[in-house]
């Protein structure tokens, strides 16, 4: 009998303890890996972590809301609350952990994705033509005001830097403080 592996991996090194997450090939975020963010969280807290680094894949930190998986849900009001809960209580476990949480991001963060490395105390980056952002922007549609709170609340005008190297078109994004809300 084979046990299904978790949709995240947790690391302890010593003090701080990473989260993976491990739902290829995008962690696009559906209800059962939203539960174990959030479930996972509560227990480095429990276990004693003092810091938290949050990790997603080699190329998308995560791809935000698994969208096939809400398009099959048709008209079912109480599986998209569901859906849309768990998303929420993810961000909000993020937002309100008691110690500090790393958004480690060697990969693309588009969406909720965006959404849940903006609810991290810290975001770090990988060097590369590598996007972070509310993409529902560019396809013409509004940012529901509750995701795009914690964009609002992090990266205010003089919060956040973009730093280019010399002869390069790639641009790096780093908040200059922890944010407030998140």
């Amino acid at each position: 009998m084979s046990s299904t592996p978790p949709l995240v991996e947790t690391i302890v090194h010593g003090h701080v303890t990473e989260l993976r997450l491990a739902r290829p090939p995008v962690n696009a975020l559906n209800p059962e890996l939203c539960l174990a963010i959030t479930e996972s969280l509560r227990a480095a807290v429990a276990d004693g972590a003092r810091g938290i680094v949050l990790v997603g894949g080699p190329k998308v930190f995560s791809a935000g809301l698994d969208v096939p998986y809400l398009l099959s849900l048709g008209t079912d009001q109480a599986a998209l609350l569901q859906a849309w809960t768990a998303f929420f209580d993810a961000a909000r476990a993020l937002a309100g952990c008691p110690v500090p949480v790393v958004a480690a991001m060697a990969g693309h963060a588009p969406a909720g994705g965006c959404v849940l490395a903006l609810c991290c105390d810290y975001r770090v980056m990988a060097e590369g033509e590598f996007r972070i952002g509310l993409n529902e922007t560019q396809v013409g549609l509004a940012a529901p005001e509750r995701p795009a709170a914690p964009s609002a609340s992090c990266s205010g005008p003089l919060s956040a830097t973009v730093r280019s190297k010399p002869n390069s078109s790639s641009c790096t994004w780093s908040s200059t403080s922890p944010g407030s809300a998140c």
